[in-house]
């Protein structure tokens, strides 16, 4: 008979352990789903940054000031527009 109780009491314990332990394990999913996507955020972050490094430093360049200007269409003196 004392067999049987202390199995009940194992099994009545491992069940309210259980019990109890879903809603640390739901924050865990929450807050993994929540890393992955601040992570994927970060990384299109990084590209948009990568990004506006290479056009600044484009635009730095002699060559990259001279082709916004004329895509504004300003011209230098003594050339002649050609319209495509």
């Amino acid at each position: 008979m004392k067999l049987g109780w202390r199995i009940s009491f194992v099994v009545l314990a491992l069940g309210t352990g259980l019990f109890l332990s879903r809603k640390p394990w739901g924050v865990l999913r929450e807050q993994q789903s929540k890393t992955n996507q601040i992570e994927q955020e970060m990384q299109l972050a990084e590209k948009e940054r990568e990004r506006l490094m290479k056009e600044k430093s484009k635009l730095d360049s002699p060559l990259g000031k001279e082709e916004l200007v004329r895509g504004q269409g300003l011209i230098r003196p003594g050339e002649t527009a050609v319209e495509r």
